[in-house]
């Protein structure tokens, strides 16, 4: 399985961006970005202006994404074949306008859920009421630049623990909230994707299902197998028992964070959100092969180390398996 860098929190002039979509779809290409998607606030005419001025990019495009911003919440909608009317939206039936955005072929995401809301940004905390999380598909826990360094982003970490611990299912996502150039000093978190093809309905189906791991720069080939040896994919529902997992580090492929020096140091092992198991870089190589014992409840894994200079720092988190 090959994991690819991608990015669907966007914006361009089409919104509240100071960039054209020309100069996005550029600067994607030159940060060696796999995969990019245009998520403009509750519009999807970026998409127009690629196709009547014959756009083209190398970075594969994943088509018509929006950011639905209502007053009560900002929502990712991914691959949409209808943009809805994000104005008759009430605190109270976010249930409805998800079911709604997913029978229009979209992939939803809950966006920056404890930003700052009205005066300042209007919208932009997460006043919802949700009544099953198990209706998203993902929940961004890093936001914007240098997003390590926002509490808020703590915030939105601790409200998915939470919800995995409850034993709902849901993946965690990074987004820019791409609006213009980042400055030297600032760094980005990246969403590496686990897709066999590059085609716009699997890579869809591989972020509903939760196959993709965050980062702050490093790169694992990351693979959890049974006993028989079968490859089993983040997002997976699986029985109880012992598996095999291994992890290998890999050179970073973007040119986003690369002067920041990070390095990870330890690899972390969390069932039902209990760190159960930590392992020194000492202690491996430039590869982890481990068996464990997986009981009922959310299995996942983050590398921690350093970053700009700053020590114990959560560099990788990978989305969890689901064991039943």
């Amino acid at each position: 399985m090959n994991y690819h860098s991608i990015e669907w929190h966007t914006h361009t002039v089409h919104s509240d961006a100071d960039q054209t979509v020309e100069e996005l779809l550029k600067a994607a290409a030159k940060s060696n970005y796999e995969i990019l998607s245009i998520s403009d606030h509750n519009t999807l005419s970026a998409y127009d202006e690629i196709k009547e001025k014959g756009l083209t990019t190398s970075v594969f495009l994943l088509h018509n994404s929006l950011e639905w911003t209502t007053f009560y919440g900002h929502m990712l909608v991914l691959g949409t074949h209808e943009a809805l009317n994000w104005y008759d939206a009430k605190p109270a039936d976010i249930d409805l306008w998800v079911k709604r955005n997913k029978e229009a072929g979209a992939v939803l995401g809950v966006a920056h859920p404890f930003e700052l809301g009205s005066p300042i940004c209007t919208g932009c905390h997460w006043d919802f009421l949700v009544r099953n999380w198990d209706n998203f598909d993902f929940i961004e826990i890093l936001n914007g630049n240098s997003p390590q360094e926002q509490l808020y982003n703590q915030k939105a970490y601790a409200l998915w623990s939470k919800l995995l611990q409850e034993g709902h299912h849901l993946a965690a996502s990074c987004g820019r909230d791409w609006h213009r150039p980042k400055k030297e000093t600032e760094n980005v978190a990246i969403n590496y994707l686990g897709v066999e093809q590059l085609n716009e309905e699997m890579i869809k189906d591989s972020i509903r299902k939760g196959n993709f791991y965050v980062t702050l720069g490093p790169k694992w080939e990351f693979n959890l197998s049974s006993q028989e040896k079968h490859e089993i994919l983040m997002g997976a529902t699986i029985l109880q028992g012992t598996y095999h997992l291994a992890v290998k580090f890999q050179n970073q492929d973007n040119e986003l964070n690369r002067q920041f020096g990070e390095t990870i140091k330890k690899i972390k092992l969390l069932q039902n959100e209990e760190v159960v198991a930590e392992f020194s870089r000492t202690n491996f190589e430039e590869e982890l092969k481990i068996d464990v014992a997986l009981t009922r409840g959310p299995f996942r894994i983050e590398g921690w180390g350093s970053f700009r200079g700053i020590p114990d720092q959560r560099l990788v988190i990978s989305n969890p398996f689901y064991v039943e």
